[in-house]
């Protein structure tokens, strides 16, 4: 039995959308969906990875600043706070700390921001090499910039917790609930019998407006998500599971309510 027969349950019975059209449609979006899972997996992990040593970052640099403070010397004092961290921070600052003996603390920090792959964390490094060598106090710099980017970090955390919720809504009216409100109207009053009133309603042209509006609208939830929550990085590579996701929904609400009759 080919793909195409299996799908056939789907699609068949459904005014204006033929099986075969219908099975493509699917059968292309479950591709894309499976391609794009496959890149969004491994980067999505790489900016959780990021994101992660970017909200230690702040903690790291005051923890540094009062070891200065405290009369240690800079490896010395890198040393100790990596030392006390069992996150993946601590691993990496380890490593730069190990380095430094073959090295220098500037040449090791610029790895170390190499491997964040975090443009904060590089800008930040950039400063430090530069307050090291200069005239200026290096704790205090390093203090001064923890408080800001502790600041920023606050900022950015509840900002994300403000409108988290009012994205997620989005994405899933558009994916889920949306299509499968259109599909069960369409369904049930789709007869043209509305009362004692009986409505022209061309069926075939309906059915096919909605499953491109469907899909429309579970890629627009996507980038609505993306641009409040500022994932815009990913977005491309999460439009094909929503658009599948919101065509599956759509044709299962046009043939249930005559399945379960």
């Amino acid at each position: 039995m080919s793909l195409l027969d299996q799908l056939d349950p789907l699609f068949s019975g459904i005014d204006g959308i033929p099986t075969v059209v219908g099975a493509l449609i699917w059968i292309v979006l479950a591709a894309l969906t499976i391609g794009s899972t496959v890149l969004y997996l491994p980067l999505k992990r790489r900016f959780a990875e990021r994101t992660e040593l970017e909200n230690a970052w702040p903690e790291v640099l005051g923890e540094l600043a009062e070891n200065l403070r405290a009369g240690m010397g800079v490896e010395s004092a890198l040393d100790a706070v990596a030392s006390a961290r069992n996150d993946r921070m601590g691993e990496m600052l380890q490593q730069t700390v190990t380095e430094m003996h073959d090295t220098s603390f500037t040449e090791a920090m610029q790895k170390f921001a190499e491997r964040s792959r975090s443009p904060m964390i590089a800008r930040v490094v950039s400063i430090l090499n530069v307050a090291l060598v200069s005239a200026g106090s290096f704790s205090e710099t390093l203090e001064l910039l923890s408080e800001e980017f502790w600041e920023i970090y606050l900022l950015r955390k509840e900002r994300i917790a403000k409108t988290k919720s009012t994205a997620d809504f989005i994405l899933w009216s558009g994916a889920v609930f949306c299509p499968a409100l259109l599909g069960f109207i369409v369904a049930i009053f789709g007869s043209g019998t509305v009362g004692d009133f009986q409505l022209d309603i061309d069926l075939g042209t309906l059915n096919q407006s909605l499953l491109v509006y469907s899909m429309v609208l579970g890629a627009a939830g996507v980038w609505m998500q993306a641009i409040i929550l500022q994932t815009m990085r990913t977005a491309l590579l999460r439009t094909p599971v929503y658009m599948l996701l919101a065509n599956t929904t759509l044709l299962v609400t046009l043939k249930l309510p005559a399945a379960l009759l």
